[in-house]
């Protein structure tokens, strides 16, 4: 038991921020007009930056995220630049911001800005201040976006960026301060790649999802005996066993994930993340006490819904046609190996230690316990 407290505190300050890293959006479309861009800023996030909450309370109200709309506008103007051929566009921070409509941790902000990159307005990329060197461009006409904000403050945070020229768009990722410049290098398999590592840590910053798979392999080298957990009789039951509960989960939120980052079917992000953390708790008690009448039909069900959670970032960013395609198949791609990287470290251990005694009565039942009480935390953190 002091073993048990002793992990619980460990890991409270962790499991706390499960399914909440720090995430922007930045999407640029070129018109007649010039570069409209659209930044999506958390307000947690700019809360640890800036400090929204003035008066101390723990909510946070508009009224107070406007009261500090200039320090969001300076903030932006500092860390965010457009250049093209090497001239930095001019940019327009008129436009008011406004709400994204959702709520809880991904309850933010889109601040538009407009980027006017003719040659007579833009100027050269050394004479302003954007904590970028120089760089020659291969093509007159590329762009480069460059992005700084709160990677110093916020070590886990990343930016999705998009960007639509001619018909034509290209996506990517920043895990660090940095220039992206938009040339003919941004091909499939960097944008495939860019993908497929966010999916890696997308899985691992997901303790809920993490949480919902060690449930799974738990019980994975076990058999039901009328209610009762028991050893499986050999390697091969804990293999099968482990590849239909994985394989079940793995297709479940696959499906749902391409759905709703291609469009066809969305859900609340509110809902699904409070069903996430309630699937947790349903999984865990049944390995306490089996009481479901097939755990892969309940594998399945809520695979369903954790593949809405895996798509809340990835379909906010506003791209479209191949690229869209690529970089789902990327990110769910890496969901899937982390998945298996987590289960082929995990399910050996499980496999070697089954056969004793206290494996189902006390380690299954108190790891599941454990679980189902981070999951109810989450779950009550969620509503």
């Amino acid at each position: 038991m002091k073993i048990l407290l002793s992990i619980i505190f460990i890991l409270l300050p962790i499991v706390t921020q499960a399914h909440q890293s720090s995430t922007a959006l930045l999407s640029f479309t070129e018109s007649e007009q010039g570069i409209q861009g659209n930044l999506h800023w958390r307000l947690y996030d700019l809360e640890q930056i800036i400090g929204l909450d003035n008066n101390r309370d723990g909510n946070l109200y508009w009224n107070e995220v406007e009261s500090k709309s200039q320090q969001i506008i300076t903030y932006a103007q500092k860390n965010i630049a457009l250049s093209r051929g090497g001239n930095t566009c001019l940019a327009s921070w008129d436009k008011d911001f406004y709400f994204n409509d959702q709520s809880k941790a991904d309850a933010g902000i889109v601040i538009p800005v407009m980027f006017d990159c003719s040659a007579k307005n833009s100027a050269s990329q050394n004479s302003v201040n954007n904590n970028s060197s120089a760089e020659n461009f291969s093509t007159p006409d590329a762009y480069e976006i460059f992005y700084s904000g709160m990677f110093q403050a916020l070590p886990d945070h990343r930016l999705l960026w998009s960007f639509e020229q001619n018909d034509q768009s290209m996506q990517g990722v920043l895990a660090q301060a940095g220039k992206v410049k938009l040339d003919d290098r941004l091909g499939f398999w960097q944008t495939f790649s860019e993908f497929f590592v966010q999916g890696i840590i997308h899985i691992g910053l997901g303790l809920d999802h993490v949480a919902f798979l060690l449930t799974l392999l738990l019980v994975s080298v076990l058999m039901n005996d009328q209610g009762r957990w028991k050893p499986a009789q050999n390697i091969a039951s804990c293999l099968r066993s482990a590849a239909i509960l994985v394989t079940t989960f793995t297709i479940a939120h696959s499906l749902t994930l391409g759905a709703s980052v291609m469009d066809w079917l969305t859900l609340p992000g509110y809902w699904v993340e409070m069903i996430i953390a309630f699937s947790v708790v349903v999984a865990a008690l049944n390995n306490i006490r089996s009481f479901l009448p097939s755990t892969v039909v309940m594998v399945f069900a809520f695979g369903l819904i954790h593949g809405f959670g895996f798509s809340g970032v990835l379909s906010e960013l506003t791209i479209h046609g191949e690229n869209k395609v690529i970089s789902l198949l990327g990110f769910n791609l890496g969901v899937e190996f982390g998945q298996i990287l987590i289960t082929l470290c995990v399910l050996p251990i499980l496999i070697s230690i089954r056969n004793f005694a206290w494996y189902p009565t006390i380690f299954v039942r108190s790891i599941s316990s454990l679980i189902a009480a981070f999951g109810g935390f989450w779950l009550l953190s969620r509503i």
